[in-house]
């Protein structure tokens, strides 16, 4: 990951911290896309957080207050739009509101030195509190508006999902942004209405052959990230970034530009072993997936079994409504395994033509595989005494394999300190060989290989303007006594700008 491009002249006035830090704030007060810069001497104060979350995935959030002594920011006062003169809630609208409503996006924008254009950082929402007023004596009269990114939105999806009838995926890649339908990653972003053009992306090509969609989109997509080792953010440049891409340190700390740094051990995320465990997935073409063979059961002399039907007597259970014919299928071990999808099913003709009977034929009344991808509804009706010999249903399968682990270990380091365990359950391992290794495999080394050396992280602040930064960069810390990283990734970052105030930029190491 990257810093955002900026220009020299801005590098230089950077390096040189001789002029102060400013903000813009542009808020899209109608909804229609154009965004009006806010007055310099109204913005307080504007803190933005962007941090890497446990999960996985990058989010932010942000914080501004406002100068609202003379009202510009009122969500109940209502009179005509008039941004020119700081007028900006508007006429009454249907619903009570007028412009000054939650949801209204927010660009923060930042520069220093003398007549710099301003560099465009975040795109925020303001969130469901709104523009919140606060009074404090006669003059005392601030707007706090809370900031939240596009993440808290897929965040939220899981609320209007179908939880009776979760999204399935099939025979899918990671990541493919030539192939979107076949994308794992564009499949799940585009139940939040995120289209291909919304999505930057790198190519991740291993193989899932069935996918269950149970969690949020966020929490789904980060997952997907945290697997594959790939930056995920809600980002300004488009709505969704997933890359993956390792780039040289883009900034160093050192005696220069830090005010105050704070070195401890990462004694915490040690591990010295890995547990996988998930639920495997197993493609199986052309199989037999059901086979009739319910009591009661008459025996032949070889002992093969045989089903009766009495056209006047007790009737079976395949011959009334309802009947469902669950699918499995046997793997190469010998083991029964549940079908959670088939497809290419036999029609009602082959099913039909597959009927093996022992005297009067049975005519088949309902036979249904297009209403359950693992199971078939199937009604069969004898109008004559007869001997059911065979019934079966053949097709494609993904057969689900429970509970399948994978294990590793650094037995020196399991001698010297003991078994420190990481267990891992995930829905997207994948089976799929890179540099000729099962991905899972190398998911596990690269987690052990990372969690067992012993690692530093960093606090540290600076008064330069480093707004271009973003978590996922690495760096270089050189500031001496000790003080010493030739590559840490920036997981948590602060801006801090207050009117009356220097500007700081916070910043949160891990070493990889």
């Amino acid at each position: 990951m990257r810093f955002y491009a900026i220009e020299d002249r801005l590098r230089d006035a950077i390096a040189e911290c001789r002029t102060r830090v400013r903000v813009e704030a542009a808020v899209d007060f109608t909804g229609s896309g154009v965004f009006v810069p806010l007055p310099d001497c109204h913005i307080l104060e504007l803190e933005v957080t962007s941090l890497r979350e446990e999960a996985g995935g990058t989010v932010s959030r942000g914080r501004l207050v406002l100068d609202n002594e003379t009202g510009s920011y009122c969500p109940r006062c209502f009179e005509e739009y008039r941004p020119d003169y700081n007028k900006y809630n508007g006429l009454v609208q249907e619903d009570g509101c007028g412009n000054l409503r939650p949801g209204r996006r927010v660009r923060i924008s930042y520069t220093t030195g003398q007549d710099i254009p301003f560099v465009r950082r975040f795109l925020l929402y303001v969130d469901e509190n709104g523009f919140q007023q606060t009074a404090t004596g006669y003059k005392g009269r601030v707007c706090e508006v809370a900031l939240v990114d596009l993440a808290s939105r897929l965040k939220e999806t899981d609320r209007e999902k179908d939880w009776m009838n979760p999204e399935v995926i099939v025979h899918s890649v990671i990541c493919d942004k030539a192939r979107p339908e076949f994308s794992l990653v564009h499949r799940i972003a585009a139940r939040a209405w995120l289209g291909a053009g919304d999505i930057d992306c790198s190519t991740v090509s291993e193989y899932l052959p069935y996918v269950k969609l149970r969690r949020s989109v966020w929490d789904e997509l980060s997952d997907l990230a945290s697997v594959y080792r790939s930056h995920l953010e809600t980002a300004l440049e488009k709505p969704l970034v997933f890359v993956n891409s390792v780039d040289e340190a883009q900034y160093v700390f050192d005696r220069s530009n830090t005010t105050h740094i704070r070195m401890h051990d990462l004694r915490s995320q040690y591990r010295n072993t890995i547990r996988l465990r998930w639920m495997r997935y197993r493609e199986c073409a052309g199989k037999e997936l059901w086979r009739y063979g319910e009591m009661p059961v008459a025996y032949t002399e070889q002992l093969v079994p045989t089903f009766p039907f009495a056209a006047g007597g007790e009737k079976r259970a395949i011959e009334k409504d309802g009947y469902e014919a669950p699918y499995t299928v046997v793997n190469e071990e010998g083991k029964t395994l549940p079908v959670v999808y088939a497809e290419n099913v036999d029609g009602v003709e082959a099913f039909t033509a597959n009927l093996e009977v022992s005297g009067p034929s049975l005519s088949v009344g309902v036979y249904d595989t297009g209403s359950f991808r693992d199971r078939a509804v199937v009604r069969l009706d004898a109008t004559e005494n007869t001997t059911l010999l065979s019934a079966r249903i053949c097709g494609d399968a993904i057969a689900a394999e429970a509970n399948f682990s994978y294990y590793i270990d650094d037995p020196v380091e399991v001698a010297r300190e003991g078994t420190a365990a990481k267990n891992i359950s995930t829905p997207y391992l994948s089976e799929s060989l890179r540099d000729g290794t099962p991905y899972y495999r190398l998911y596990a080394s690269s987690v052990l290989s990372r969690l067992k050396r012993p690692r530093k992280g960093f606090f540290l602040k600076t008064n330069r303007a480093v707004f271009h930064a973003r978590v996922g960069a690495c760096v270089r810390v050189e500031v001496g006594d000790g003080l010493y990283s030739g590559r840490a990734e920036i997981v948590r970052m602060e801006l801090r700008y207050k009117a009356r105030e220097a500007f700081v930029a916070s910043f949160y190491l891990e070493e990889e």
